[in-house]
């Protein structure tokens, strides 16, 4: 037998497998509601708190429910307490010292937070980062606005002039 008469057929018996591999054509079906997020818990409606931690890569912004009517200083709570065991698998950490007292913090008015350090407050250039982003999301969320406009004025211990920071996220 000539090899073209003999790979014809065999072309024609692999087309016929292939076109019958047991899949039906199906129209859509229903998959039930669509997921919805963060889990509530029951009670006041949960706000959504954003908290910032360091990565190598940067501050990360990570989504936090809280049921407290002050979100600002849910948000500082939420810092000090520091990244939950999912969050330190994904490498975020805080470089807030373990054991720190929360800043007491308050919104005097629209793009602005009032950040009271604790004594004995010590932390590096990116834990003030982390606390200065975490206030002005804070801050500015109920305002519709960004954080990078919300000025945060820390205030230290003893008193002073407050300074004046801005979340610079890249």
């Amino acid at each position: 037998m000539r090899p073209r008469a003999v790979s014809a057929p065999l072309l024609a018996l692999c087309l016929a497998a292939l076109a019958a591999c047991g899949v039906n054509d199906t129209s859509p079906a229903r998959a039930g509601a669509p997921a919805s997020g963060l889990r509530r818990s029951p009670g006041r409606p949960a706000a959504t708190v954003h908290v910032y931690f360091s990565s190598p890569l940067g501050l990360e912004r990570v989504s936090r429910l809280d049921n407290r009517p002050n979100t600002l200083q849910a948000a500082m709570d939420r810092l000090v307490a520091g990244p939950d065991p999912a969050e330190r698998a994904r490498g975020l950490v805080s470089l807030i010292p373990p054991g720190t007292p929360a800043p007491t913090a308050v919104t005097p008015r629209p793009g602005t937070a009032d950040v009271r350090l604790p004594p004995g407050w010590t932390a590096n250039r990116t834990a003030l980062h982390q606390l200065v982003c975490t206030a002005a999301d804070a801050a500015a969320t109920p305002h519709g606005a960004e954080p990078q406009d919300t000025r945060v004025r820390l205030h230290r211990p003893g008193g002073g002039e407050p300074t004046t920071e801005v979340c610079a996220r890249p």
